[in-house]
């Protein structure tokens, strides 16, 4: 008799070891203890028939990605459950679905199925884009593209707008691409070729789902239903940005582009064929809202007299009110010549395929306008100060949930993954979940804190360089930007510098090149966020000037990065109409309540950046003083324990 001898199945340590397949396929792999540690604690909560919902925190370089998918995906294997990854930023994102994930398939031995999931104007609309006229530019040389954008709607697969060289904010690609707002839905004639529905079906087949917060919580909270791709558990990285997406979820916003956009006689001329057959008075029509673009002129133009841009407004102004107001009775009163229209449309009346689309187009932004008018009167009525707060932004008025730990509860509740699992690497204080659990509202049944696998007393030095002056006083630009250039000069380039705001930045940067120096100096905002990082990491001798966007993303391990340059203590700024209303709700504990432990853990991940791998070296410099002289404030406690040392500037 032949004795068929079973190789024996992997236990999820084996992944992890010195040795194993991590080891053997992942170049650069280190084995931590703590990044099995993560992934066991992982396992047997996705195991417990009990527990629902898990919040890990895991400093930089646990490798806390492939402690939760490797678990995650092998059990979802098992089960036959679907994951919903999400993210809060792009970079994370291509790093999943360009890296970690194929990298994963040989690592586990078996084929997963996985995709990105985007937002729906990040696909082009075929209604919109067949009309199109005129040649697609790139953003930054005005050269013409190679092909057209018919030729390109009719060669795509996946209608997908990142196949062009464009940028979100070119207006080619704000023309062609779908929104919600003007989707016709089962009306649209080119329903059944839908690049947002094609999308979503494909969706449907992957075991794991990528997509970011404000997809996930703009669907949820914007009426729409639950996620509309099928998922059993939740997994969501940078966890510590759930309120901000939420609160950018749910901000209303009452914009003077978007009512004269509304109102702009090119778009209601598109109605005009339709309008002749059913009785509506053409002139009248246009007339009317000719006088609602006005009103939306004065509208807005009082709103600059009276509300400062960038300020909180606390109270309601009653001219500006009253003059909404007139908007909204001009505005009602051009709804009431489609009210024909709309009830014949909803009856079913509209037999003609060709009309069928004409109405629904009318009807479609007959919506738009009520919501325009929802929002305007929710921005001018200031009823709900302090819970919500008011401003004017550049060409809008603004208002966002100042605490959102009950739409976030409200919102998961209702999603009801079976599973979810929150990690990030900033997730407490000293240990303790208890800002991040107020700010979200949720109930962990499991926590977990692994320690960081870095020998930070070695490999670290915290400098604190007092600059002798307050921040905003006289010369305080100047003698900051000195003491940065000097810096990086001594430490040879190999410099991130993050900066509390676009000014210095703009000061810094334009001082930095005027000197000769051997290194090359990239600076945010003049080129895409992706191909900055890209320069950085290959040129090792470089520094990057960025602003609070660069305290996260930035995984630069090696010589390429030694030091970590912060100007001061994260705190925002006093006038921040989020914070007035904050400061104002929590009374005199605010402070200490809110934004202490925002500013502890904002500086934690900018000092996140330095140390990524068991052999970097360098030095995290933070020009403020107070870290030290604050004593009460405990922020030396609340970064990884190293060496430091206070350096007082002297002219």
């Amino acid at each position: 008799m032949r004795c068929i001898t079973k190789k024996p199945k992997k236990s999820l340590a084996d992944f992890f070891t010195p040795s194993g397949p991590l080891a053997r396929r992942l170049e650069g792999y280190e084995h931590r203890p703590q990044q099995l540690e993560f992934a066991l604690a992982v396992q047997e909560f996705l195991l417990s028939p009990s527990e629902g919902l898990m919040a890990a925190e895991a400093p930089p370089g646990v490798g806390k990605t492939f402690a939760v998918l490797i678990p995650a995906i092998l059990q979802a294997a098992t089960e036959g459950k679907h994951i919903l990854f999400l993210t809060a930023g792009i970079a994370l994102q291509e790093q999943l679905i360009g890296k970690d994930l194929p990298a994963l398939i040989p690592v586990l031995g078996k084929k997963f199925t996985y995709g990105l999931l985007k937002g729906r104007n990040n696909y082009a609309c075929l209604r919109k884009s067949t009309s199109f006229q005129g040649e697609l530019w790139l953003p930054s040389d005005g050269a013409a593209l190679s092909a057209d954008p018919g030729r390109w709607i009719e060669e795509t697969e996946s209608g997908d707008l990142s196949e062009l060289p464009l940028t979100p904010t070119n207006p080619v690609w704000q023309q062609m691409s779908a929104t919600a707002r003007t989707c016709l839905g089962s009306s649209c004639p080119f329903r059944d070729r839908c690049f947002v529905t094609r999308a979503l079906r494909r969706a449907q087949d992957w075991q794991v789902i990528v997509a970011n917060y404000h997809l996930f919580f703009s669907h949820i909270l914007g009426g729409r239903g639950s996620f509309p791709v099928r998922y059993d558990w939740l997994v969501c990285d940078e966890a510590h940005r759930i309120p901000d997406a939420v609160r950018n979820a749910s901000t209303v916003e009452f914009g003077v582009e978007e009512g004269m956009s509304l109102l702009r006689s090119r778009t209601l001329s598109a109605f005009e064929s339709l309008f002749a057959g059913q009785n509506v008075d053409v002139a009248l029509f246009q007339e009317r809202a000719a006088d609602c673009r006005e009103a939306v002129d004065a509208l807005f133009s009082l709103a600059e007299i009276h509300c400062r841009q960038g300020e909180g407004i606390t109270a309601r102004n009653e001219e500006l009110f009253h003059k909404g107001e007139e908007l909204v009775s001009g505005l009602e009163g051009l709804l009431s010549l489609l009210r024909g229209i709309e009830d014949r449309f909803m009856a079913g009346a509209f037999e003609n395929s060709a009309a069928l689309g004409e109405a629904a187009s009318v009807v479609k932004w007959a919506d738009e306008v009520r919501e325009f008018i929802s929002a305007g009167r929710w921005c001018l009525k200031v009823e709900h100060f302090p819970a919500w707060d008011y401003r004017r932004g550049a060409n809008a008025l603004m208002s966002s949930p100042v605490v959102c730990a009950d739409i976030i509860r409200d919102a998961l509740e209702a999603e009801g993954p079976e599973k979810s699992v929150m990690l990030s690497a900033t997730l407490t204080l000293a240990g303790d979940f208890s800002y991040w659990l107020r700010e979200t509202g949720l109930k962990p049944d499991r926590t977990l804190v692994v320690e960081s696998p870095f020998d930070f007393e070695k490999q670290m030095e915290l400098l604190v360089v007092d600059i002798g002056m307050p921040v905003g006083a006289e010369g305080y630009d100047d003698r900051i930007c000195r003491v940065m250039e000097r810096l990086c000069d001594e430490n040879g380039g190999r410099s991130l510098i993050l900066l509390s705001s676009l000014r210095l930045l703009r000061t810094l940067a334009g001082r930095m090149r005027e000197g000769d120096r051997d290194y090359e100096v990239l600076v945010q905002g003049e080129l895409p966020q992706r191909e900055l990082l890209r320069r950085f990491r290959e040129d090792e001798t470089s520094v990057l000037l960025g602003s609070v966007s660069f305290r996260e993303g930035v995984d630069v391990p090696g010589d390429g990065l030694t030091q970590v340059i912060v100007d001061r203590i994260p705190f925002p700024h006093p006038f921040d109409p989020l914070v007035q209303a904050r400061n104002v709700l929590e009374g005199q504990k605010a402070f200490v309540k809110v934004t202490l432990p925002n500013a502890k853990m904002f500086l934690r991940q900018a000092v996140g950046r330095l140390i990524r791998s068991g052999t970097d070296h360098g030095r995290v410099v933070l020009l403020d003083g107070r870290a030290m002289d604050r004593k009460e404030w405990k922020i030396l406690e609340s970064l990884p324990a190293c060496r430091y040392r206070r350096l007082p500037v002297r002219e």
